[in-house]
């Protein structure tokens, strides 16, 4: 084991060494490339042992709302909770969920890709600086099938901002 950190470490000073000679685009890849959380998708062995994958958060843009606490159960059910960190009520929030089919035989996969995608909206608004928590269960059901999986995944699609205008009077003296 100290072997391989060691290693690790070795190949993680050798990007960095040259991401100081590179271009940008090119420097940051190879260092994320290197870096141990990407070499491996970390929810697939939560998918292979029929667990569902945790994901902290995810981000619609760096407006300040996003998905945290998600959680997929092994039906393709969802729960998440939807935070809103600006200053203006949410409204029309839409939620995009996939469910990517991976054939277990991609060179031979068969004729009907179970796989899906389904749009959930909230149906109430979500306040300023608050937190609204989601569910969402599939119909029909996902089907149980032995020939590949399902990889599922989440994101905001739109949502609307409301935002109040401060009206004044002009006094009549």
């Amino acid at each position: 084991m100290v072997e391989a950190e060691s290693l690790s470490s070795n190949r993680n000073n050798q990007n960095m060494n040259a991401a100081r000679t590179l271009p940008l685009p090119i420097a940051l890849t190879l260092m994320l490339l290197s870096h141990p959380a990407t070499a491996q998708h970390p929810d697939e062995s939560d998918l292979r042992a029929n667990r569902g994958p945790v994901v902290e958060s995810i981000s619609a843009d760096k407006s300040g709302v996003l998905l945290d606490k998600i959680a997929f159960t092994p039906g393709g059910g969802l729960t998440a909770t939807l935070v809103n960190r600006t200053n203006t009520i949410l409204r029309d929030v839409r939620v995009l969920i996939r469910y990517d089919w991976i054939w277990e035989n991609e060179r031979h996969p068969g004729d009907d890709s179970p796989g899906r995608s389904s749009y959930f909206k909230l149906t109430r608004d979500v306040p300023a600086l608050a937190t609204v928590p989601i569910a969402y269960v599939p119909s029909p059901p996902l089907p149980s099938r032995s020939d590949g999986r399902f990889v599922p995944s989440v994101e905001i699609s739109r949502y609307t901002q409301v935002r109040f205008k401060e009206v004044r009077k002009k006094l009549k003296r």
